[in-house]
């Protein structure tokens, strides 16, 4: 008994030692963000790494007045690129779950299978032929160009599907079509209800995707006023060791930087109930 005892105190300081550990190596990084955004410029490298300073508000001024106030449509761009792709793409992963989950159709194993294969390619193997495409139809550096590209998402299509055949009763769908509902009213009025914890998971996944996305739109996109955070902050950090730079851009990039992890900080948090029954859901349908 005594010797269960010690392993069971073993195993939990370890699995505890470890869980701390995981802890620090995500705060600490955020932690060090935070208080290198309160320091000026002059006093970043010869005050102590984590001893806060008083240019909190000064370096948020500078940021966003910087450049003719560039970054005020960085941070208008991603805000647009994410919740119209998190938004429709979500309906999107839905509707094709729902279909993949509740009809049988002609081509449909076909099409899953097509819709499996697509999650083993890397986005990166798209990029130059997206480019031709687009620069063919006219759609670089446009807003549609790089919204289009990211509104069919093969994991939320799946996991929607394993969603709808485990969360929505056929029974459910067939008292809408004896009570004479078509069946876009049953989706959009029986369906659709029942899937908002699926669908919140897919949004944050697909919002915090596009918004961190930045090889794509730094493929298509030339046009500065068009960038994304992503970019923007890339391209300022590259001027951060360039020759002959006059004014380093280190407060500007740190607290873009900051402003960039600030809506993830916000929506983990406010969506957290969601995430946790649509994952939990998820999970036990693909078992």
């Amino acid at each position: 008994m005594a010797r269960k005892n010690a392993t069971s105190t073993i195993k939990a300081t370890a699995v505890t030692t470890l869980l701390v550990l995981a802890a620090m190596f995500v705060f600490v990084p955020l932690y060090w963000l935070v208080v290198a955004s309160t320091k000026a410029d002059h006093n970043l490298f010869d005050s102590s790494t984590f001893t806060p300073g008083g240019a909190f508000l000064h370096n948020l001024r500078t940021l966003f007045t910087y450049g003719d106030s560039i970054f005020w449509h960085w941070l208008v761009n991603s805000v647009i690129y994410a919740t119209v792709v998190a938004g429709l793409g979500s309906y999107i992963s839905a509707a094709c779950g729902y279909a993949f989950a509740k009809y049988r159709f002609a081509g449909r194993g076909a099409m899953i299978a097509t819709v499996l294969g697509a999650l083993m390619v890397p986005a990166t193997v798209l990029a130059v032929p997206l480019f031709i495409l687009e620069r063919y139809l006219h759609l670089v550096n446009t807003y549609e160009g790089l919204i289009l590209p990211l509104l069919v998402f093969p994991f939320g299509v799946y996991f929607m599907s394993i969603y709808v055949d485990s969360t929505v009763p056929d029974s459910l769908l067939d008292a809408g079509r004896v009570d004479g509902a078509g069946e876009l009213r049953i989706f959009h009025r029986v369906a659709l209800p029942m899937l908002m914890p699926g669908l919140v998971t897919i949004f944050l996944i697909s919002f915090v995707g596009t918004w961190n996305n930045f090889f794509l739109p730094l493929v298509l996109m030339s046009n500065q006023d068009l960038y994304p955070l992503t970019v923007g902050l890339s391209i300022w950090d590259t001027q951060l060791g360039a020759v002959g730079t006059s004014l380093p851009l280190y407060p500007e990039v740190i607290m873009g930087s900051l402003v960039s992890v600030t809506p993830m900080l916000i929506l983990f948090p406010v969506m957290q109930r969601y995430i946790a029954r649509g994952l939990v859901v998820g999970a036990l349908a693909g078992e």
